[in-house]
């Protein structure tokens, strides 16, 4: 990782920046992981009867941003709590904390915050400090971060702020591939390409979610599950097959893991109204 002692907002770092999920947590249950959900509890809970989640088995992750524009943020928290879901940092969430902090030096919160932060528990507040900014399922071949990777880098040496806020890239120098890719501003829109479609699976096929507008995103070696829930479009799951299954079919995690190689399906469900433009 690249030389740092906080986070994008001057946040301590959370106990374990990279996190590696167990394989044995996956052995007989199923690993779902669930785009942005942005404050929607009814939307997860809908999500998770129809994929008929086990709550004793099955391994719930979501891909960040829990909090933030819809209308119950405190109690989405509270309910990956409760169902000892794993997740990764977003960027609400990171902004989220950011704006905790200020609240308690007698700061000004800004708007898009005030309306939730004072809503979360002290338990809330500790579930989402310690969440990592990437989480490796290493028997999967796959990685869950919120924003992306920038290809051709290491996992490890990713710069955290692109881990929760990038969405495009463009090579270093036009002239020379060799030199690698960068991350471009969120504007111009049109500027760069998608991360996902320069990504050859160096670091294992990942789930990722924040960018809204391009809804689900099916590059080759990696699936962005933000499909827009608190916007009124849906709320997506990857669903992945248990350790135990992998084993019988013989699968064996290398560089370049597909959907197709995994078995994974994708899940959705209808957002019950929309909550944010």
């Amino acid at each position: 990782m690249p030389e740092t002692a906080s986070t994008p907002k001057g946040l301590p770092l959370p106990p374990v920046v990279h996190a590696k999920l167990e394989s044995a947590v996956l052995r007989n249950g199923r690993a779902l992981i669930v785009g942005d959900v942005h404050g929607c509890p009814a939307e997860l809970e809908d999500l998770l009867a129809k994929c008929n989640f086990k709550a004793d088995q099955d391994k719930l992750i979501l891909v960040g941003d829990l909090v933030g524009k819809g209308q119950q943020s405190a109690q989405v928290v509270q309910m990956a709590r409760c169902l000892n879901a794993a997740a990764v940092r977003g960027n609400w969430d990171e902004d989220a904390l950011k704006a905790r902090e200020l609240e308690g030096a007698g700061q000004p919160v800004p708007p898009q915050h005030a309306s939730f932060v004072g809503t979360l528990e002290p338990e809330d507040w500790a579930y989402l400090q310690q969440l990592p900014f990437s989480l490796t399922l290493q028997r999967h071949g796959l990685v869950v971060t919120h924003a992306g990777l920038v290809p051709g880098i290491p996992l490890q040496e990713q710069a955290l702020h692109n881990l929760v806020d990038m969405r495009h890239v463009e090579q270093i120098d036009a002239t020379d591939k060799s030199k690698g890719w960068k991350t471009v501003p969120k504007f111009p829109r049109d500027a760069g390409i998608p991360w996902g479609q320069a990504y050859e699976g160096e670091s294992g096929h990942v789930v990722y979610g924040h960018h809204a507008r391009r809804r689900l995103q099916k590059w080759e070696y990696c699936t962005g599950i933000d499909t827009g829930c608190v916007l009124g479009d849906n709320l997506t799951a990857l669903v992945l097959p248990s350790v135990s299954e992998l084993e019988a079919r013989g699968f064996n995690p290398h560089k370049g893991v597909t959907r197709e190689a995994l078995g994974a399906e994708l899940v959705s469900v209808k957002a019950r109204q929309a909550y944010s433009k």
